[in-house]
């Protein structure tokens, strides 16, 4: 008997749109082995139930995609209920990019609603999307990084010389990041717009420097795609944008690129080797993407994207591995992944009868 598989996409992100195509893409290629639910999470954060057979453009209409409002129960064995009927759904898959879909507070609900989910749970979900505390933790673990400091009112200088790379402190697809002359422009810029609503943080940018991606796999075991090295048309002087990735040619898995990249074998390997140390640090769950910044001798840790774009599952188009079998290993992940149940064990009530009554603490 087939399972029931619900495909979350969208929320309210700045990178609602690349989700609803990630989600979209995922929808078709399960939907040959299981029973798939479109569930799309709208910009107002809201839910509703779509036909797998919509296209990405059929969401900038409202009306088709928002005819079938979902509601949700919070309640331990809750779900999503269309009108009164619940959906009998066995796994959800998660492909929501940014915001609340990808920094630990879905994957908090969903713990509490008790159904089982692709990718990183909240703790990890957080880690990688916390550029601030992502770089702090590799950094006092030995990893190299660049130095990265967060924008506060008080901060009046930096270590590093000029120019410098904003970003949203929390936040992914390049979306908010920026290449600024002066911290001055930098505290503006966050104090102008929503983009950095959450916090920002500053970095050095090196000029000429060089990205490389690498994707991660949790399930069946370990493993890893072969190095990307992204194709950038514009000039040095630029970086690797939200335009590059997702707006050239037909989206992210059209976009120019170097796979696997020429690369030395001491720099491969250390790219390697660099990977498996970030995933002994912070764990793996699903599919993530590592971004490297190659600059002359050496290799620094920049990002983890822990659902990437279409799952990034083009990094492994030159192997014997299909989308589906990617998608499937996150979805057999989620099946088989145990249970930790909620502890109670020591709220045995001996506190509340031994307490006197709550106005005599407050004397």
């Amino acid at each position: 008997m087939k399972k029931n598989i619900g495909v979350i996409f969208g929320g309210p992100s700045p990178e609602h749109d690349i989700s609803v195509l990630t989600g979209l893409q995922a929808v078709r290629i399960l939907s040959n082995e299981y029973n798939v639910f479109a569930l799309y999470w709208s910009k107002d954060n809201k839910w509703y139930l779509n036909e797998p057979s919509l296209e990405g453009k059929d969401y900038l209409n409202k009306k088709k995609v928002m005819k079938n409002s979902l509601s949700l129960s919070i309640e331990r064995d809750g779900g999503f209920y269309l009108k009164k009927k619940k959906l009998d759904i066995d796994v959800l898959v998660n492909a929501c990019h940014g915001g609340p879909g990808e920094d630990g507070r879905l994957q908090s609900l969903l713990d509490i609603i008790g159904i089982p989910y692709t990718g990183p749970d909240y703790i990890l979900a957080n880690i990688c999307m916390d550029k601030y505390l992502f770089t702090t933790l590799l950094s006092n673990k030995g990893l190299p990084v660049l130095d990265r400091v967060l924008i506060q009112d008080d901060l009046i200088e930096v270590d590093f010389e000029p120019p410098y790379i904003i970003k949203p402190r929390f936040g992914g697809s390049s979306i908010g990041v920026e290449i600024v002359d002066d911290l001055k422009t930098a505290k503006a810029l966050t104090d102008n717009s929503n983009l950095y609503s959450n916090g920002a943080v500053v970095e050095k940018y090196i000029e000429g420097c060089q990205d490389y991606l690498l994707g991660v796999m949790s399930y069946p075991s370990l493993s890893f795609s072969e190095i990307e090295k992204p194709i950038v048309d514009n000039n040095a002087a630029t970086i690797y944008n939200y335009e590059d990735k997702y707006l050239s040619g037909r989206g992210l898995e059209d976009s120019k690129r170097e796979l696997p990249a020429i690369l030395s074998g001491k720099d491969s390997e250390l790219i390697f080797s660099l990977a498996e140390q970030l995933v002994s640090i912070i764990g793996s769950k699903g599919v993530m993407r590592i971004d490297f910044i190659k600059s002359e001798n050496n290799i620094y840790l920049n990002e983890v994207n822990s659902i990437p774009g279409s799952f990034s599952t083009y990094l492994w188009s030159n192997t014997d591995l299909t989308k589906f079998d990617i998608l499937n290993n996150l979805v057999l992940e989620a099946i088989n992944a145990v249970e930790y149940p909620w502890q109670i064990d020591a709220s045995d009530g001996r506190a509340l009868s031994n307490a006197d009554d709550i106005q005599s603490k407050l004397e």
